[in-house]
């Protein structure tokens, strides 16, 4: 079936599929000034919502683009571009084989790698002085960043919360809902302008 039995409103349409640019870095950065790009870059985020709340959020927020691991993650598909609500089609999206070397190559090239994270290193996102070019990471639905890709992050931030950090609640939130929160409160304060 061309609509792949999804909520379709009686229209279709035939569309090429978007091209993934493969990159295994971002390029080198300067780190003069204090208003460098933000890159999300997304740890086996699987579920097709979020994916699409991430990319909204991150186009809507001004984030420079969205780096996807090619490895567990959702695929773009009908259903991303439609709940993403056309901000697929105008996000950079890139795509990299190995999320652990994607960060520590580009960590080499001048950027500043924030983590999502729920431990107890994790600074507060109001802790957090930004302003040089940032890669945001952000891990998967249920188990957060993985451990390797943890340990290749500059530094980890956590949103705080008075959601208790083991409740189901909490699992629900932690990806889509902390993303844009993470964007938002970067962008107002002027440190991250893209």
């Amino acid at each position: 079936m061309v609509a792949d039995n999804r909520p379709h409103q009686g229209l279709v349409l035939d569309a090429s599929p978007l091209e993934m640019v493969k990159i295994c870095e971002l390029d080198p950065v300067s780190l003069e000034g204090n208003n460098g790009p933000l890159w999300v870059a997304l740890d086996e985020v699987t579920d097709p919502q979020n994916l699409a709340v991430i990319i909204q959020s991150s186009y809507f927020f001004g984030a420079a683009g969205v780096v996807l691991c090619t490895k567990n993650s959702a695929s773009i598909r009908g259903i991303v571009s439609k709940a993403s609500a056309r901000s697929l089609e105008l996000m950079e999206l890139r795509v990299c084989k190995n999320m652990m070397q994607f960060l520590s190559q580009s960590a080499e090239n001048g950027w500043h790698v924030f983590g999502g994270s729920i431990s107890s290193r994790a600074l507060p996102l109001n802790k957090v002085s930004a302003g040089i070019p940032s890669i945001l990471v952000l891990g998967s639905e249920g188990t957060g960043l993985r451990p390797l890709v943890e340990r290749s992050c500059t530094d980890l931030i956590r949103i705080p919360s008075d959601i208790s950090v083991g409740s189901a609640e909490y699992a629900k939130t932690e990806v889509d809902i902390c993303s844009g929160a993470e964007l938002r409160y970067s962008f107002s304060r002027g440190e991250l302008d893209c």
